[in-house]
C-alpha cells in the first residue's frame, strides 16, 4: 500500500483502480484476491523487486482458460522507470503464461498516450492489433487502448532466433 500511496498521482494518469485503494486493508483485499486467482488456475501476480525493494507488480488479469488467453497488467514506481525493470518483468511472465499455462495467445491492452506502457510490448516484439476508441474510462474521460498480443507460435520462433544469434556470436 506505501508503494502505491507515494506513487498516487504517477499512477493515476492510467490506472482506473487507484480511488478504490485507500489503505493497507484494501492492499490486503487486492493480495487475497490474487491468490484466489492463482490458486483456481487463472494466472499469478507477483510483485517486482528491484535492488531487493518492491518497485511495482506484473501479473496476468483472470486467464480465459476456455480459450488459453491472458491479459497482462503491470505498474512500476516512478523512480525505476526507463531501467528496463518492467521489460524484463513481462519477459519472465511470457515464459509463465506460454510454459506454465499453457497459453496460446497473450495480451496487452495500454492508453494510446501511454507511451512508456506501450514501449513494453513493442520491445518484446508483441503485435500492435490495432486501437480500441474509448475502451476505457479514466477518471472523467474515456481513452482509447492500444491492444497488443502475441501467440504462443511467436513466442517460440522469437525464442528460437534470439537463441541462434547467441550462438552464432560465440
Amino acid at each position: 500500500f506505501s508503494l502505491v500511496d507515494v506513487n498516487r498521482a504517477h499512477l493515476r494518469e492510467w490506472l482506473p483502480w487507484l480511488d478504490m485503494n485507500r489503505s493497507a486493508s484494501d492492499a490486503e483485499s487486492f493480495i487475497r484476491s490474487v491468490i484466489a486467482q492463482r490458486e483456481s488456475g487463472e494466472g499469478p501476480q507477483y510483485a517486482v523487486l528491484y535492488e531487493t525493494s518492491m518497485c511495482g507488480v506484473c501479473g496476468f488479469h483472470p486467464i480465459d482458460t476456455s480459450n488459453n488467453i491472458g491479459s497482462i497488467g503491470y505498474w512500476l514506481d516512478e523512480s525505476c522507470s526507463g531501467k528496463g525493470i518492467m521489460t524484463k518483468a513481462v519477459q519472465a511472465l511470457l515464459e509463465v503464461g506460454f510454459h506454465e499455462y499453457d497459453l496460446n495467445r497473450i495480451e496487452i491492452a495500454c492508453a494510446t498516450d501511454n507511451h512508456r506502457s506501450r514501449a513494453i510490448p513493442e520491445r518484446l516484439r508483441f503485435k500492435l492489433e490495432g486501437v480500441l476508441r474509448e475502451r476505457e474510462y479514466l477518471y472523467g474521460k474515456y481513452v482509447d487502448n492500444a491492444i497488443y498480443s502475441m501467440l504462443a507460435s511467436e513466442y517460440a520462433l522469437n525464442n528460437r532466433f534470439q537463441a541462434d544469434a547467441a550462438m552464432l556470436r560465440t
